[in-house]
């Protein structure tokens, strides 16, 4: 058993494949674990810049909308974040949180959360609620997050096997 019931899934900017949160939930999902929280649906153009990002909620499936990136935005460099969007996705940490799931995964210490806004709140009741978390974080991130945290929680490799390991321990 671990000390804390929280980890941070550490990935690199550049990381290829990310959908190894998604595809954790969905198989522990299909073990029956009820798993509660988001993770992101990208969507990228032959020019692999990104088109779209939808949060998808794990217990419903539902996509929300969080980033649709104009002409104008690309052209700029501007954020594109849809904050209403992002407002109405907290919900589903609410609910994992009100209805004590098993596990919430979050693809999401991005920055509206390292400014301590976004998801920021719903992250640290989670915590505070001691349901376990495997939330994603940039490597760069890293730091502040271990600030935000206290030093605790885990810190695993953004990789399939690892978060498996990681929930043998916490359950």
């Amino acid at each position: 058993m671990t000390d804390t019931t929280f980890a941070a899934a550490v990935y690199a900017r550049d990381l290829a494949q990310r959908d190894a949160l998604a595809r954790f939930a969905s198989d522990l999902r299909e073990q029956g674990v009820r798993v509660g929280g988001l993770v992101q649906d990208v969507s990228r153009g032959e020019n692999g810049r990104m088109t779209r990002i939808d949060m998808v909620e794990l217990d419903t499936g539902r996509r929300i909308a969080i980033n649709r990136p104009t002409r104008e935005n690309i052209e700029n460099k501007t954020c594109s974040l849809n904050t209403n969007a992002l407002a109405e996705s907290t919900e589903a940490l609410r609910r994992a949180v009100r209805e004590r799931a098993d596990l919430i995964v979050l693809e999401k210490f991005g920055e509206q959360e390292q400014k301590g806004q976004g998801l920021s709140d719903e992250i640290f009741a989670a915590i505070a609620e001691d349901i376990p978390l495997l939330i994603a974080v940039p490597r760069f991130a890293l730091d502040l997050w271990r600030e935000r945290t206290g030093e605790m929680g885990e810190t695993l490799d953004y990789d399939l096997e690892a978060f498996h390991q990681w929930w043998a321990s916490v359950r």
